[in-house]
């Protein structure tokens, strides 16, 4: 049965992407399971094998699915455990530690160039905040959510960021993309740390989504490890 595609306004291949996790969250596609072939894609949704190739390409990133050669794509097992999102916050009550967050901005920014393909819209809104453990800056985060969260501009954002989209009805369940590397902070962000420049911090990229496999948020931080006594990051 051909699919139709519904939204204008989003790429082909985020909807195609969102038709597969929409299977995945509802059962009808279990874990070892085979996905239809690329063909079988394109002529169901009537579109190009290229389209089709990004959104598996990006399920297989982030987790969902895995490639078997000569076999095919099959629906990958993943646990709870490792789907769920959990805030700063939250890991924090977990380890004790008492977390502040001073926030640096809030405004309407392009979307940056990593995050291009996850939103409809060429601007978003961008949270940039410097989180503290007992006292200690440990973390420059960037938060990017959907324009249409404008509520964003009107709460106190020093506090749980997820409890602030809870109280909207938004539900940031599930971790998508998670890429790491390490980067060397520049004599801006070391002076925020409150350390010399060059320090070595992690670099991480990553995506949330709610329980309808919709974009939550995208997000960009630099995390200092070198504190190991004063906070175990998790990703």
């Amino acid at each position: 049965m051909v699919q139709k595609i519904i939204d204008n306004n989003k790429p082909l291949y985020l909807q195609i992407r969102e038709a597969i996790l929409q299977q995945i969250d509802q059962k009808e596609l279990k874990p070892g399971d085979k996905l239809l072939s690329e063909a079988q894609f394109q002529k169901s949704f009537n579109v190009s094998r290229i389209t089709v190739r990004k959104a598996i390409d990006e399920l297989v990133e982030e987790g969902y699915l895995t490639r078997l050669q000569g076999k095919g794509t099959f629906v990958k097992k993943r646990s709870e455990a490792q789907q769920k999102s959990l805030s700063l916050t939250q890991v924090c009550l977990e380890q004790g530690k008492k977390l502040t967050s001073e926030v640096r901005s809030i405004q309407e920014v392009p979307v940056p160039t990593e995050f291009e393909r996850l939103f409809s819209s060429e601007k978003v809104i961008a949270v940039e905040r410097l989180r503290k453990i007992d006292g200690v800056p440990i973390m420059l985060e960037k938060n990017y959510f959907p324009l249409e969260d404008t509520f964003l501009f009107e709460n106190d954002l020093s506090g749980s960021l997820y409890q602030v989209l809870d109280d909207f009805d938004i539900d940031p369940k599930y971790k998508g993309m998670n890429q790491v590397s390490i980067s060397l902070l520049t004599d801006q962000q070391a002076k925020l740390f409150n350390v010399q420049s060059g320090l070595s911090v992690i670099h991480h990229l990553g995506t949330v989504y709610n329980s309808k496999n919709q974009l939550v948020l995208a997000s960009e931080e630099l995390v200092r490890v070198d504190l190991p006594d004063l906070f175990k990051y998790y990703l």
